[in-house]
């Protein structure tokens, strides 16, 4: 490499670290990733179906050349100092590079966190569900199991949104057949996804049923009962959201074969 030829923040930083997080995410041995200089069959680069307009078009190439199971070589070229004037923007370009990594990894972007959310959440609803629990000197409670209400909800969307984005990638021939995605849609369909969020639903329901009633026998004063409110009521957006999302994958992909 020519001295000069490449900023210091590109050489040390941006580079390789894009090209860590690429090397990571699709298991590839590529050290550069983001070299200009490139040479592919005509016949495969038709195959590769390549759409980016800006500066992802580097990472776009070498993901859909990995997903599609092509022979990629790097081989050692000399690096000059460009003679016009560069239009790359560091962060803007580095982070659509980024951006773009993750919306075809969504084991990393949406499935990964969103199990993380939600077993903490349930977890935290359960520990707090017989009372407030003691760690040293502080006192966690309800606002803390309301907080494990929220994890558990958004933790679930995020999971559906993972599976939303496998289906769209396979519908619309971004990826090849997804093995988990296979295994998904040969065991739960509509019909399946509708009954298991019901089921759901209906639990949430009747871990509500009775204080629901002792409220209106009550006048609708307060029942002093938040706890089993918060995880009856927890658990019934968790069904909705199971039987909204089934519909929804079921639009996406129809069926996956």
């Amino acid at each position: 490499m020519e001295k000069g030829s490449m900023p210091w923040l590109h050489r040390y930083i941006g580079n390789p670290i894009l090209s860590l997080i690429l090397r990571i995410l699709f298991k590839t041995k590529i050290k550069d990733t983001h070299c200009g200089f490139r040479a592919i069959k005509k016949e495969e680069l038709d195959k590769l179906n390549l759409v980016t307009p800006g500066m992802e078009f580097a990472s776009e190439m070498i993901i859909k050349s990995i997903k599609n199971n092509l022979k990629i070589k790097e081989i050692p070229v000399n690096y000059g100092k460009r003679l016009g004037e560069s239009k790359l923007r560091s962060f803007n370009d580095g982070w659509k590079h980024l951006r773009f990594m993750l919306l075809y990894s969504p084991n990393y972007l949406f499935f990964l966190p969103g199990i993380g959310l939600f077993s903490l959440g349930f977890i935290l609803m359960l520990i707090l569900l017989g009372g407030p629990i003691y760690i040293g000197r502080i006192m966690v409670d309800i606002h803390s199991m309301v907080l494990g209400s929220l994890f558990s909800i958004i933790g679930l969307q995020i999971i559906f949104l993972g599976l939303f984005a496998k289906t769209y990638a396979i519908t619309h021939k971004l990826n090849k057949n997804d093995k988990f995605l296979n295994k998904v849609y040969k065991y739960l369909n509509l019909e399946k996804g509708i009954i298991i969020g019901g089921l759901i639903l209906f639990i949430g329901f009747l871990i509500n049923f009775d204080i629901l009633l002792a409220w209106i026998l009550n006048n609708f004063r307060g029942m002093g009962k938040v706890r089993i409110v918060i995880f009856g009521s927890t658990i019934m957006v968790l069904g909705l959201q199971a039987i909204f999302s089934s519909f929804f994958l079921s639009i996406l992909g129809i069926e996956n074969k």
